[in-house]
């Protein structure tokens, strides 16, 4: 059984579907990549048994096989290989590659010791642009909770309705939440998608793509053209984020979002990465503070501000995250005249909407 290929043809779903091969398990067999070689083109499946993915090429063979090789070594091999034609050669459990004085031989495994990958279906249907999604994937996936013993938080909340869509990502401290206008969407209900599939579909989607996705009862399916990934939902209920929203935070600052970000960063440079900045407001000023045992910062500097003296001290990590996602020039910041959560938004301020708690110190 031989075939003759260009290499990045052959390496492109490799590349996209590698990561997420297990490389800790207790399942070796999940390091490795299934490939179905047959007359309706070639299939590579990988899975975590969380996350599953199948990719696709069409290149039709006059044979039907099924190969099982470790994944990131068969994309080291490929990678190294020049660009051009290789040839792949399966005989009994050995594959061997070959391109001009070059030759690679790898043992295969029994390939019915992989797992089975099946895709959803018969569940309703939403189709939407790779664009669109992705850019709502990076306006909230920085708050997502890294706490597993709050699971329900440690997924991005996602829910259609008729002509927009909402994401939203929170760990408890903070909270990002993205509205999208969709022409032509269908609602859907509430899901809540695992970290790990987030960033696994913002490695695999492309911009240009049309994404189907299938939403079925306890999983979720993203199909584009070439490559098809399966998730599991995350079972619970999600926070009600509507609620925690401040609408009567009066102490309102504009200020210019390349300003604050590039004084945050200098002031940050005295701390370590999650420690706290003090934020204070006062007559169109903002100072912005840090202290550690190596010394203190200060930068000052012009907002558009004419509430009452405030201060605030923020995780400076939060702030740089809000401030990096937000679009526009300018950035609003409403908060209340006691303890409480602050809002972040852009100068539209109705489709992104952040809130982070203060530290009290």
């Amino acid at each position: 059984m031989n075939i003759v290929i260009d290499k990045n043809i052959f390496l492109t779903p490799i590349t996209k579907l590698v990561g997420i091969t297990e490389k800790r398990s207790l399942m070796p067999i999940l390091s490795n990549l299934l490939i179905e070689f047959g007359p309706s083109g070639i299939r590579f499946y990988s899975t975590d048994l969380e996350v599953s993915a199948i990719g696709y090429i069409d290149y039709k063979t006059d044979f039907e096989k099924k190969i099982i090789i470790h994944g990131k070594k068969l994309q080291e091999i490929l990678r190294e290989m020049e660009n051009g034609d290789i040839s792949l050669e399966i005989t009994d459990n050995i594959l061997s590659i070959k391109q001009k004085q070059s030759e690679f031989v790898l043992s295969l495994q029994d390939p019915e010791e992989f797992p089975e990958v099946k895709e959803i279906s018969g569940y309703e249907e939403v189709y939407i642009n790779g664009r669109i999604l992705l850019e709502m994937i990076n306006k909230v996936d920085f708050a997502i909770s890294l706490d597993e013993t709050r699971y329900v938080l440690t997924g991005m909340y996602m829910k259609g309705f008729e002509g927009d869509i909402i994401v939203v990502g929170t760990d408890g401290f903070r909270m990002s939440l993205y509205r999208k206008d969709v022409a032509g969407l269908k609602g859907f209900k509430g899901i809540i998608i695992p970290r790990r599939s987030i960033a696994e579909i913002e490695r695999i989607i492309g911009e240009d793509e049309e994404v189907k996705m299938c939403i079925g009862e306890k999983h979720i399916q993203f199909s584009t053209k070439n490559v098809t990934l399966i998730s599991r939902i995350i079972e619970g209920s999600f926070p009600d984020f509507e609620n925690v929203i401040p609408e009567s935070n009066v102490n309102v600052v504009r200020v210019n979002k390349d300003t604050i970000f590039r004084g945050l960063k200098k002031v940050s440079a005295i701390i370590g990465r999650a420690e706290p900045v003090k934020i204070t407001l006062y007559e169109n000023t903002m100072d912005i503070e840090a202290e550690s045992e190596i010394g203190r910062a200060k930068e000052v500097i012009e907002v558009d501000y004419k509430g009452e003296k405030i201060s605030m001290n923020f995780n400076v990590r939060f702030v740089l995250d809000v401030v990096s996602r937000i679009d526009g020039t300018d950035i609003v910041i409403k908060a209340p005249s006691v303890y409480g959560a602050v809002l972040f938004e852009g100068e539209e301020g109705k489709n992104h909407k952040n809130i982070i708690m203060p530290i009290r110190i």
